[in-house]
């Protein structure tokens, strides 16, 4: 009997390591393929910018910007300033405070200078109500911030999704900082085929990046082990897996930190699910549907 048990352990044992090596040969296939079409991707698109100038295209797609923020208090001003010094023309910012405990709100509005006015918001997607709106008026472009109870992120982007008055808006994390040319980068697919309802930008963190005027100035691994191997997995998932997911209209999330959608066709899927903690991907996953 002991024998027999031995034997079943055994062959157990030696299938659970045969499919092991089957998964590590199946997985470093697929990651070879998605660097190589990463690669090639990235190679064809330097290669057509010898022909075409992007930035000849600033301001013609108006954007808005929309900042989710709760408990924001010590980056959000930041934040918002990188914003303003963004290379591009047409485009708003509007920060949305979820009821944040600390003092995110009157550290914006201290900051900027910015007048609570009256701004009726038609709720075309489901979010909690608005407390108060305020706005600035000497900036470069419009600054609106909207200060809403609480609902999570989700709610936030639908209030903001509510508030803004362009056909395409940018979602992006409150304690993220934006490149100068970020805009100008995100719209040019919406150039080149006015079908596109979503775009994905690169994310990476920030960790021994030096950043001065909106551009980076420096950027090189991290010194800690960790810190290192992430910056390494978000490189391996934005410029490998995801271009080729996109090979085939698989993509299944467009990253929170920094995403770009079409205004209209988010109302139609019934905006950003505030039942679940994947609201990202659980958009995307409503917009192949539709």
């Amino acid at each position: 009997m002991r024998e027999i048990i031995l034997e079943i352990v055994s062959r157990f044992l030696t299938g659970i390591g045969s499919g092991y090596v089957v998964y590590l040969i199946l997985y470093s296939t697929f990651m070879f393929l998605a660097v190589l079409v990463g690669a090639f991707a990235l190679y064809e698109k330097n290669r057509k910018k010898r022909f075409q100038n992007v930035s000849d295209h600033k301001g013609h797609i108006p954007v808005s910007i929309l900042v989710p923020a709760y408990n924001e208090e010590v980056t959000v001003v930041d934040t918002v300033r990188s914003l303003l010094a963004l290379d591009y023309i047409a485009y708003e910012i509007i920060v949305v405070d979820d009821g944040s405990k600390d003092s995110t709100t009157k550290t914006l509005v201290d900051a900027f200078g910015m007048k609570r006015i009256r701004y009726p918001i038609r709720k075309q997607v489901p979010c909690n109500d608005a407390e108060a709106v305020y706005e600035c008026f000497d900036q470069k472009v419009p600054l609106m911030l909207i200060r809403k109870k609480n609902g999570g992120k989700a709610d936030a982007l639908n209030m903001g999704i509510n508030a803004c008055r362009f056909p395409y808006f940018i979602c992006m994390d409150a304690d993220s900082v934006l490149q100068a040319d970020s805009l100008i980068k995100i719209t040019a697919p919406i150039l080149s085929d006015e079908n596109t309802i979503a775009v994905g930008g690169v994310v990476r963190p920030c960790n021994d990046v030096e950043l001065e005027n909106g551009w980076v100035k420096r950027y090189r691994l991290p010194k800690n082990p960790l810190a290192c191997m992430q910056v390494i997995e978000y490189d391996r998932s934005f410029l490998a897996s995801r271009i080729l997911f996109d090979q085939f209209n698989g993509s299944l999330i467009i990253s929170g930190a920094f995403g770009l959608f079409k205004k209209d066709v988010i109302i139609a899927v019934g905006g950003y699910d505030t039942k679940t903690m994947g609201e990202d991907m659980e958009l995307v996953v409503d917009l192949h549907k539709y």
